[in-house]
């Protein structure tokens, strides 16, 4: 083990870890106290409704004709009540549940479904249901006006105002309408840690800290947020994010795509444009189509990702029933949508789209229907006929199909495609809502930590925003300003609302939805081990180097410490360190190796100092990029009094406490 267990572990009670994670728990409990949490939603959304609608709501619901046991299984209040057997569920005890032990088959004459066993996949999602709590999204009011149409937009603020003072003003509206006193503005080491962490995804040298502390200018955070904007490291910070957003991973192919798009200043609604609509003919293209290859092969997947990714809505709920809390969505909805990807397939190291086609779907009453070419909004969109073609012209389809696949090239786009329908109806003025409030609900929840509307998938109309009038300004700004996500996050970034500081005190913390203090946020795998590879760093002459070659030396340290990031977790809802992680930061001898080396790296350079203290107050800077509080100091010093036989040892023993601790592995 690293880690000494004696006076090592009062300097840790000392840091600010532990409040940090206090508050970052205290925090997902306000936010889901009064609902459950987004990740139980999409969960239920995705595995368990569309079960309960296809295989028991003819039986176990309001809507059956004849109900079987007296047993609804339609909302949550009457699973818990249950039937003639007894409650259904037992909260958080599946082998408890008569539910479960009824899908098992294991109970004779009350098997369900009674004519065939669900599959163990499906089985073993309703096990986890149960363990999580049973969340059921019920009981909203069904609502009949979308929220964004109850925004008059003729009362919001003019066009032209800043970013930053929109932001304030309608946050500051809301605090003080419901009497909620925000937190005072985050000190200059507080400001730099977290914005270096937001835009450059790496924690900030210590010559960066000094300058930025000693720095008397008014206007210094604004020179920071440009300063960092315009250095490669925001690139690769802003890659890395959309390569997860796109792909939920790290695609090699997909990186590259985003870089050059990034690099070259693309905005979000091209990008959307070139991923939807790839030319595969074009190298510049042919990387973004990974998005649409891996899915391709679930037309069902395609549909749902694409209209949670880009427009905020988790479709899924409506593919089976309509929606229950939002009567304009249909099913004729989600198979509309469907229909934009339906003529979509695989072909060899490319996927082509038929000219032909047609999405037939059952209705909840058990009627057969066709799907009309439906965006999310309800517009009806217009094409022209499509005869299905008779067997030898699809033999021939499929002949020239294998051709072009063995010879690997791309087929050529039909002569009216689905696909770019969808992206003329997602980007059309009036429907253009959809895409834009949801990639600024994602930035905000990037930069905030809590999204304006949440969950971030479940932005219907029903589903109203902390600050209305605020989404559908920014929503508006960004349609005005050709979808630039530079000058969204900027603006974010440069608002007092995002400067907020992250203690609270000993009084209950508001819900995180009032942003009246910065809600403490657990870094990316990206970001942790970009900061962990800088921190470590004997940085020597660092500071006197020209700006090109200390871009070059953060690109390095960056590109290493990335190396790191698949040791650790993506962060979700209700995320905890893992144990894997802990006993990775424990026991490896990479990390003895590589972070805690003393020749040309941190330790090294402490040692060299000669004044104890000093050591300590550079340590903490180096690390947490803030100087050791008094009672820090005096800890540290105390343990490295009591060590002062083996001094590299001690010092390696608090480096590694300070790396691994809660404080360095949040954002805060």
């Amino acid at each position: 083990m690293l880690l000494e267990m004696d006076n090592l572990g009062r300097i840790r009670m000392l840091m600010r870890p532990t409040s940090i994670l206090v508050i970052f728990l205290s925090s997902l409990c306000l936010a889901t106290a009064d609902k459950p949490n987004a990740a139980d939603i999409t969960f239920f959304e995705e595995k368990i409704r569309p079960v309960l609608a296809e295989k028991c709501f003819k039986c176990h619901s309001g809507r059956a004709q004849k109900l079987r046991g007296d047993l609804k299984l339609d909302s949550r209040a009457a699973i818990l009540k249950g039937g003639e057997e007894g409650p259904s569920v037992t909260v958080g005890k599946p082998n408890e549940s008569l539910l479960i032990k009824a899908i098992r088959h294991e109970i004779p004459d009350l098997e369900m479904p009674p004519k065939e066993k669900l599959s163990a996949a499906v089985i073993k999602d309703f096990e986890q249901w149960v363990s999580r709590g049973a969340v059921f999204p019920e009981g909203a009011k069904k609502v009949d006006v979308a929220w964004w149409d109850r925004v008059d937009a003729k009362k919001l603020l003019p066009k032209g105002k800043s970013i930053a003072e929109v932001v304030d003003h309608y946050v500051d509206a809301k605090l003080a309408v419901d009497k909620v006193k925000p937190v005072s503005q985050a000190d200059d080491h507080e400001f730099i840690r977290r914005a270096t962490l937001d835009l450059a995804g790496r924690i900030p040298t210590v010559h960066e800290v000094e300058a930025f502390v000693a720095d008397k200018a008014k206007d210094k955070r604004a020179k920071l947020v440009d300063r960092l904007m315009a250095s490669d490291s925001f690139l690769r910070h802003q890659a890395i994010e959309f390569n997860w957003l796109l792909m939920d991973k790290q695609d090699s192919k997909m990186a590259n795509y985003l870089t050059t798009a990034l690099k070259e200043g693309r905005s979000w609604d091209k990008i959307f444009r070139e991923v939807i609509l790839p030319n595969q003919a074009d190298e510049k293209q042919r990387d973004a189509a990974g998005f649409i290859k891996e899915r391709v092969k679930d037309t069902d997947v395609l549909t749902v990702e694409v209209s949670v990714k880009f427009f905020g809505v988790n479709v899924s709920c409506a593919r089976c029933h309509d929606h229950p809390e939002v009567p304009s969505w249909k099913q004729d909805h989600y198979y509309g949508m469907k229909s934009f990807f339906n003529r979509t397939f695989d072909n060899g190291d490319f996927f082509g789209e038929r000219e032909y086609g047609q999405v037939s779907f059952t209705t909840t009453k058990g009627e057969s229907k066709k799907a009309k070419l439906m965006f999310l909004s309800g517009s009806e969109l217009k094409e022209p006929e499509a005869k299905e073609p008779d067997k030898k012209a699809k033999d021939a389809e499929k002949k020239r199909n294998e051709q072009f696949k063995k010879d690997k090239k791309p087929l050529p786009a039909p002569k009216f495609s689905r696909r770019a329908q969808l992206v003329e109806a997602g980007l059309k003025s009036g429907d253009d809502g959809f895409f834009a409030r949801a990639i600024v609900n994602r930035i905000w929840h990037q930069m905030f930590g809590h999204g304006l509307v949440m969950p971030l998938d479940q932005m219907h109309g029903a589903n109203s925003p902390s600050h209305p009038e605020l989404l559908q300004w920014l929503a508006r700004d960004l349609v005005e300003h050709d979808y630039d996500l530079r000058h969204l996050i900027r603006g974010l970034a440069q608002s007092k609302a995002y400067a907020r500081a992250s203690r609270w005190g000993d009084s209950q913390r508001p819900s995180p939805s009032y942003f009246a203090v910065a809600l403490p946020r657990v870094l990316t795998p990206h970001q942790y081990g970009a900061s962990l590879a800088i921190a470590v760093q004997d940085l020597g002459d660092f500071a006197k180097q020209n700006p090109e070659e200390q871009a070059k030396r953060l690109a390095g340290w960056e590109k290493h410490g990335h190396g790191w990031a698949n040791q650790f977790e993506r962060p979700r809802e209700l995320f905890q360190i893992s144990i894997d992680e802990a006993l990775y930061l424990s026991n490896n001898d990479r990390v003895r190796r590589e972070l805690l080396a003393e020749s040309g790296k941190l330790i090294g350079n402490l040692l060299k100092l000669e004044d104890r203290r000093e050591r300590i107050a550079a340590a903490w800077l180096a690390i947490l990029s803030r100087p050791p509080a008094k009672d820090e100091l005096n800890a540290a010093d105390d343990y490295l009094t009591a060590r002062a036989d083996r001094l590299p040892e001690a010092w390696k023993q608090i480096v590694w406490s300070l790396l691994t601790s809660a404080e360095m592995r949040f954002n805060h």
